[in-house]
């Protein structure tokens, strides 16, 4: 069994967002104690990560509505507030769920009156017990531990136990009781997953891992639900990951997996939208991908052929990215609102680019990285490191580069310009890192992150 906490939880937590505004109906709220401009609701059409609506929804003067076309009669959905705080409510349709969010002490909470009686205070509770970003911090200096994580994770899973007693509809209340249950059994394989990986060893080499997924019934919705049905048959996989490489191998056997194990076909969509993405988004153009692209159409059939067609533009921009290609320009914005070109930019000189966006966690985690990157190489005029922002909040873009003070050039682009720059890249999912050979060239046009060794090693190499 290989290591899959990249490939799996990094998916989750660092998702590209479309924001859309929206307007009344299904929710009506207010919020005291912060001056929120807007909140995000989330939802799934299909109870898959990769599927998840994200909208955008404005609080005037406190106060928000929301109103979509949800799947089925009713839906949980997730309300992100900012700074990775999340609280969910139960959306029936042809009722309206009023809720309030108290801002206190620098927590939010939330309290309803809703048609489902007691439903949306659980829904919302676990929203925040299990939300992966409170079990892992972005400060590599953090000093939480394991032990610490699970003790948190305990107390979370207690207070949704004590919520549930107000459920009253008992069908209701046994299955919120049992998705408990299984989300907090998928948190406990995310934090030994996490260890694992500090350990440099494999979750399998923990018993309680194990032990966990033994009972867990692939083709149970509660399992695919909570995410233990993925975790399960990613636990199956034997091939090996090769990020930044070939991972044609590694979805393949995803897919060997899936053909044995998979009977339920709303996880075998998902199944098929976690190979796509796994594919187009953490590996590269190195293999033969124009074969495995016909071989993941095959297997997707047709009742879920939409989703490879996502890749079709991926496919199109690998053809035109492979190494030692001219580079794609691109006009690019500095803090002051001068434009450069990239090709400009990158005269004469290995370019190291990073793709990157306020709001994305796991390219923030890579910033310190950056750093020392650059000044591992402050002396050698042979590379040019340069950031760019795909901020669509200008504002915030500038706000946090004017308090970090990084010491190479930033840039921006946005709407149009960005959309023709990840098309242009093949870019599906950020952070991405980039390399541009001296001549103007792809050298990588999906390379190796800060973080990495081999980065730095590249880039001596490069630059003798």
């Amino acid at each position: 069994m290989k290591h899959f906490r990249t490939i799996k939880w990094t998916m989750m937590a660092a998702m590209l967002c479309m924001p859309v505004l929206v307007s009344a109906q299904l929710m009506k709220g207010k919020i005291i104690g912060s001056d929120l401009k807007n909140i995000t609701v989330v939802y799934s059409t299909t109870d898959d990560v990769l599927e998840r609506e994200y909208r955008e929804t404005q609080v005037n003067d406190g106060v928000f509505t929301f109103d979509a076309d949800i799947p089925g009669e009713s839906t949980d959905v997730e309300i992100a507030i900012d700074n990775g705080n999340v609280l969910g409510a139960h959306l029936v349709k042809g009722k309206t769920v009023e809720v309030t969010i108290v801002h206190q002490n620098g927590a939010f909470t939330a309290s309803f009156k809703e048609e489902m009686k007691g439903v949306s205070p659980v829904v919302s509770k676990m929203a925040t017990a299990y939300n992966i970003m409170r079990y892992f911090s972005l400060d590599p200096n953090d000093k939480t531990t394991y032990e610490d994580y699970r003790k948190l994770l305990d107390n979370e899973c207690n207070d949704v136990k004590a919520l549930l007693k107000g459920i009253k509809d008992k069908k209701a209340r046994q299955y919120y009781t049992a998705l408990n249950e299984a989300k907090y059994k998928e948190q406990k394989l995310r934090l030994l997953s996490d260890r694992a990986y500090n350990e440099k060893k494999k979750p399998a080499d923990y018993p309680e891992y194990v032990e966990i997924l033994k009972d867990v019934d692939i083709n149970d919705m509660i399992s695919f639900r909570s995410g233990l049905s993925l975790t399960k048959l990613l636990s199956k996989v034997d091939a090996e990951q090769a990020f930044k490489g070939d991972m044609g191998p590694y979805c393949k056997d995803i897919m060997q997996q899936a053909e044995q194990y998979v009977t339920n076909k709303a996880l075998r969509r998902s199944i098929v939208n976690t190979v796509g993405y796994n594919y187009f988004t953490f590996g590269d153009n190195s293999g033969d991908y124009h074969a495995f692209f016909d071989e993941y159409k095959k297997f997707a059939g047709a009742e879920n052929a939409d989703v490879p067609a996502k890749y079709a533009s991926v496919i199109a921009s690998w053809d035109k990215t492979k190494s030692g290609i001219p580079a794609p320009d691109i006009t690019l914005t500095d803090k002051d609102g001068n434009q450069v070109q990239l090709k400009d930019i990158c005269k004469g000189q290995f370019t190291y680019i990073d793709v990157w966006a306020t709001w994305c966690g796991p390219c923030k985690k890579e910033i310190p990285f950056m750093e020392k990157t650059v000044e591992r190489f402050k002396d050698n005029d042979k590379v040019m490191f340069i950031s760019i922002s795909i901020d669509e909040d200008v504002n915030a873009w500038k706000k946090m580069i004017e308090n970090d003070k990084p010491q190479w050039p930033q840039y921006n682009i946005n709407k149009q310009t960005a959309k023709q720059f990840s098309t242009d890249w093949g870019i599906t999912g950020i952070p991405r890192f980039i390399m541009i050979d001296k001549n103007g060239n792809i050298f990588a046009a999906d390379a190796s992150r800060p973080s990495e060794e081999k980065t730095a090693m590249t880039i001596e190499e490069q630059t003798k």
